[in-house]
């Protein structure tokens, strides 16, 4: 009887002891991240958004971020702030933070997409443009612009320091840094060594400038003409546009002789092709020259087997983004050429930036009625954009803002 009495008793507390494990409750669940603020709020595909909040614990693996419903990158995370990059693309809309399936919304990220515009500040010794007319960038991110009417050209860093290269007196002399002198020197170039190539235009010369500031005449004599040769046995009428390939030829926009002109490393000028009213000009990696015709409102190509073709725009002129002739420019002037074989062209009369794809299709990225205005798109506006240069691997171009006096920075993606 004992022994059932135990038995029971035992069973009784086994049954109790199993219905207590039963009932335990769950671990709380983590709690929900929480958005307070980012910082910054606006800017480019790849720029790093710091955002700040609760619960995003340590694990980057864990959460998800969303930039307008794209995803970044999350770079790094403690519990209260995680880092992310914006993904190409994107657009501006809300940043939204996921961790275990919840997703909670943040502030809205202003994205700065194609074409979005803004000015580039400058501080040093030499702030005050007089008429930019020529831009051009080396390895290192270094902007040198062809500071027209003040005769010089200056050096910018990435960071906005802007100096005097060369120049600052007009003249025609030879020298180092400040002790040269140039007569409105219009376009600029750079080779793969770093040296400089600038069309001086009153001196009617293609002056050369090496990385250390040293200037030197490459071809012309400070008379007009149009006379092949060496050195300054050779005569150009007002060059603007300059290039230079690979080999270190140098090709010049002669503009009064409407003509293409190739300068060696030796300084032996000939004339590769004439072309009306040639303004800006560039080459590509196989020899083919891209190139404005100013007068004609066209944009044209030289190949290196010697074909001449247009490819947008026709000699009547006006403000019309479609496919070859059908679209119309005024008085283009600047251009740049991108690894994919996109053209971007600057108009001086219609103040407007235009991009030509391979095949010839012409849109407007920035740029509307003459004026001077930050913005995206059509709302950016410039005020006879004479020059261009690409800084491709920052999705970014400069341009030399000839009327504003001032270097202009645009997305382009």
């Amino acid at each position: 009887m004992k022994q059932t009495l135990l038995l029971c008793v035992s069973s009784t507390l086994f049954l109790f002891s199993c219905k207590k494990d039963e009932t335990t409750p769950p671990p709380a669940p983590e709690p929900s991240p929480t958005i307070t603020s980012i910082s910054p709020t606006a800017g480019p595909k790849n720029t790093v958004v710091t955002i700040t909040g609760t619960n995003y614990g340590t694990n980057a693996a864990a959460v998800k971020v969303y930039f307008n419903g794209v995803q970044g990158t999350v770079q790094s995370i403690t519990a209260t702030q995680l880092t992310a990059t914006v993904p190409a693309a994107a657009g501006t809309g809300a940043v939204k933070v996921e961790k275990n399936s919840v997703q909670v919304t943040g502030p809205v990220f202003t994205y700065h997409g194609n074409g979005m515009t803004t000015t580039f500040s400058l501080t040093g010794t030499a702030t005050s443009l007089n008429h930019p007319s020529g831009i051009t960038k080396d390895a290192a991110g270094n902007l040198f612009v062809c500071d027209r009417d003040n005769h010089r050209i200056l050096k910018i860093t990435p960071a906005g320091v802007s100096a005097v290269f060369a120049g600052g007196t007009m003249g025609f002399t030879n020298g180092t840094g400040v002790a040269a002198q140039f007569n409105q020197p219009y376009a600029i170039t750079i080779d793969g060594a770093g040296n400089l190539y600038v069309g001086d235009r009153i001196n009617h010369a293609i002056r050369k400038i090496t990385s250390a500031g040293v200037v030197t005449t490459l071809a012309g004599n400070g008379s007009a003409g149009f006379v092949n040769g060496t050195g300054s046995a050779a005569s150009f009428a007002e060059p603007l546009g300059v290039t230079v390939d690979a080999a270190g030829n140098v090709f010049v926009a002669d503009y009064l002789n409407s003509a293409i002109r190739k300068v060696t490393s030796a300084g032996v000028v000939t004339t590769v092709t004439t072309v009306p009213q040639i303004f800006g000009i560039t080459v590509d990696a196989a020899g083919n020259l891209y190139f404005t015709e100013y007068g004609q409102h066209k944009v044209s190509k030289y190949s290196s087997t010697g074909t001449y073709s247009v490819l947008a725009g026709d000699a009547s002129g006006g403000n019309a983004d479609g496919t070859g002739a059908a679209a119309r420019f005024n008085f283009p002037a600047g251009i740049l050429l991108d690894a994919t074989g996109n053209l971007y062209v600057t108009e001086t009369i219609n103040h407007r930036i235009r991009k030509i794809t391979p095949a010839g299709v012409v849109t407007t990225i920035a740029g509307n009625t003459g004026g001077y205005a930050d913005g995206a798109g059509v709302s950016a506006l410039f005020d006879s954009p004479i020059a261009i240069c690409g800084d491709f691997a920052n999705s970014t171009a400069f341009i030399a803002d000839f009327n504003n006096h001032k270097i202009r920075k645009m997305i382009i993606e």
